[in-house]
């Protein structure tokens, strides 16, 4: 019969306590191995069952492990990666409100810091670093710096082209703002091609049909209205309608805003007799959904009128009955639905009145704007909280139709938000006149031109002036002329260009067109 080994009673210092069972155990298992008869031990007992109140193991007044019950307080602090990456958050935001404030220069700065850290934690070849590079070069085209913005435009380009691939949807935004840089850098024909290749990409990635073309498709017409090609400016515009028109009940009024913009583009385009079908497209639309007297219609209404001030010869050919004057009706009930409609404000009223005179000023009928613009003077007259308005919109003149004189002297650039070349320098032409009661112009006299000496610059803008119309002055509620009135265009010039002093030919203002002005004034009314 085998010899029961004695149970161990443990009560060792605290620090030792976890180690002191299986000490004593080993030593027992050794006796037992060296004691005669015994061959094998079967159990160790080590201790004895848990108390029931304390739950440890032996004699409740037994050594017990002690625990820190006070809250840990110790927090790994963050790795330089994390830091990094929350300046590279905080920098951002300093970035776009730095740009929202126009503070471009600020923002330049800024992105370039984004740059070095972004290039720190993901490399250069990342697409995080190209879009830092992106960030730096909307900085620096706002800045007009565009060469720079080009250069970090393609580099982004170049990263997202090695790290994804050429048609990647990650293009689509450098390429947009490459295409933009080179146009205001005075490349038309390189940023048409960035452009055909952003569509190109959001065809790919997004469908034939995605509406986030309509952008791009903008701007590559007017990319074809600077350089003359018309065809071309007509094709994106009719794109832009398929794409917003496409999926659309034809008859519904979410068709409004593609054709409130197929009408202006079709203007642009000088496309008048297209602009007044779609004008009636919109109006026939609005009247079967919402009536003959909503607020809605004024807008097309009033468009559709003032379309008929642009007769070209070859509508006229074709239907001798449209005119200038064909237009008034449209603008009469544009007046009606103002005037009429409960929900209308007083300023809506107001506009319908204005446009309606505008209108007959812009046509050559003088004696009814003059009617018009009465009806006008006494409603705001009536409260005071339309004085102000009176005095903005009839105390004092408004240009109805101005005038867009050369800006460049002896050269055939034209202003496009290109920068003005180095070599030239600034120059300005100053022009007295007197606006008649019909906002026609009289006594045009040429004040001086700087430099002196640039006479066909001079005699541009006096040629230019002819067509410079304004809403005439009312006092006492009665058209009345406007005398020393002054006009001053600024133009650019090379220096080379202005002639020394005696070689100078003494300037002449444009022969007066005393004779053509009185005519219109005096003839009939239509």
């Amino acid at each position: 019969m085998k010899t029961p080994i004695p149970a161990i009673d443990c009560r060792l210092a605290v620090a030792t306590v976890l180690l002191c069972g299986s000490a004593v155990a080993v030593a027992q298992v050794k006796d037992a191995e060296d004691a005669p008869g015994e061959e094998e031990v079967e159990f160790i007992v080590i201790g004895g069952e848990p108390d029931e109140v304390d739950g440890v193991y032996g004699d409740p007044d037994g050594y017990r492990l002690v625990e820190d019950d006070e809250e840990e307080t110790w927090v790994e602090p963050p790795s330089e990666r994390e830091l990094n990456e929350d300046e590279v958050v905080r920098m951002f935001q300093l970035f776009r409100e730095a740009l929202n404030n126009n503070a471009y220069a600020e923002a330049d700065t800024l992105a370039k810091q984004i740059i070095e850290l972004s290039i720190k934690l993901h490399g250069r070849d990342s697409n995080e670093s190209a879009m830092a590079l992106t960030n730096l070069a909307i900085a620096q085209h706002n800045n007009r710096d565009f060469e720079s913005a080009q250069t970090n435009y393609e580099a982004a380009i170049e990263i997202i082209e090695t790290v994804e691939d050429r048609l990647n949807h990650r293009l689509i935004n450098p390429l947009k703002g490459l295409a933009a840089a080179q146009m205001e850098a005075g490349r038309p024909d390189l940023a048409r091609e960035s452009f055909r290749r952003a569509v190109h990409i959001s065809h790919v990635n997004e469908g034939p049909h995605n509406l986030m073309q309509v952008e791009m498709l903008e701007s590559m017409a007017e990319i074809y209205l600077s350089v003359g090609e018309y065809d071309q400016a007509i094709d994106a515009q009719e794109r832009i309608y398929g794409l917003q028109a496409r999926n659309l009940d034809q008859g519904s009024m979410d068709m409004l805003p593609a054709l409130e913009r197929q009408a202006y583009w079709q203007h642009r385009l000088q496309m008048y007799h297209k602009e007044r079908v779609t004008w009636r497209r919109a109006i026939s639309i609005i009247e079967r959904n919402r009536g003959k007297e909503s607020l809605q219609l004024i807008q097309p209404l009033t468009s559709l009128g003032k379309s008929y001030l642009f007769v070209t010869p070859v509508e006229y050919d074709y239907q001798p009955e449209v005119s200038v004057a064909s237009g008034e009706s449209y603008l009469k009930r544009a007046k009606r639905i103002a005037e009429k409609n409960p929900s209308a404000d007083w300023e809506t009223f107001e506009n319908t009145l204005l446009a309606l005179g505008d209108y007959y000023v812009l046509s050559g009928r003088p004696n009814r704007a003059e009617r018009v613009y009465q009806e006008a003077w006494e409603f705001l007259t009536d409260d005071p909280a339309k004085l102000e308005n009176r005095r903005e919109h009839l105390e004092k003149l408004n240009v109805l139709q101005n005038i867009s004189p050369p800006k460049y002297h002896n050269s055939q650039r034209t202003e496009d938000g290109r920068p003005v070349p180095e070599n030239f320098a600034t120059g300005t032409v100053t022009f007295g006149f007197t606006v008649l009661p019909s906002g026609k112009i009289s006594n045009i006299k040429h004040v001086g031109t700087t430099p002196a000496g640039l006479v066909e610059m001079s005699k541009s803008v006096g040629r230019n002036l002819r067509y410079l119309v304004y809403r005439p002055r009312m006092q006492e509620a009665s058209l009345v002329a406007t005398n020393d009135v002054t006009y001053t265009h600024e133009f650019y010039y090379r220096p080379s260009d202005v002639p020394e002093p005696e070689q100078a030919e003494p300037e002449a203002a444009e022969p007066e067109p005393e004779a053509e002005v009185v005519a219109e004034q005096n003839g009939s009314e239509q």
